[in-house]
C-alpha cells in the first residue's frame, strides 16, 4: 500500500467537509460529471494511499467549483523537485 501517493488528498477532504458532503455524495457528483469513481476510491485519495490522475484533479476542481491550483498545498509550485539547488 502506498503512503503519500498524492498531494491533493488533504484538500479534497477539506473541500468535501466545507460542502457538507459524505464520500458517497462526492463520488455520485463526480459520476454525474462522467468520472468513474467510488466511495472507496475517494477514501483512498483522501488518506493519500491512491494516486490522482489529471482527469480526476480536473473533476475535483469542477465539482468543488474551485481553481485547480486550490487543490494543491500552498506553495506547492515553489518547491524544488529535488534538493539540487544550492
Amino acid at each position: 500500500m502506498l503512503k503519500n501517493a498524492n498531494v491533493v488528498g488533504q484538500n479534497v477532504v477539506k473541500f468535501r467537509h466545507q460542502a457538507g458532503w459524505t464520500q458517497e455524495m462526492l463520488a455520485a457528483k463526480m459520476q454525474l460529471l462522467g468520472g468513474y469513481i467510488t466511495r472507496d476510491i475517494i477514501a483512498q485519495i483522501e488518506t493519500r494511499r491512491s494516486t490522482v490522475n489529471d482527469e480526476r484533479v480536473m473533476l475535483f476542481a469542477k465539482v468543488f467549483d474551485v481553481k485547480i491550483g486550490r487543490l494543491f498545498p500552498e506553495n506547492f509550485g515553489n518547491k524544488s523537485p529535488c534538493d539540487c539547488r544550492k
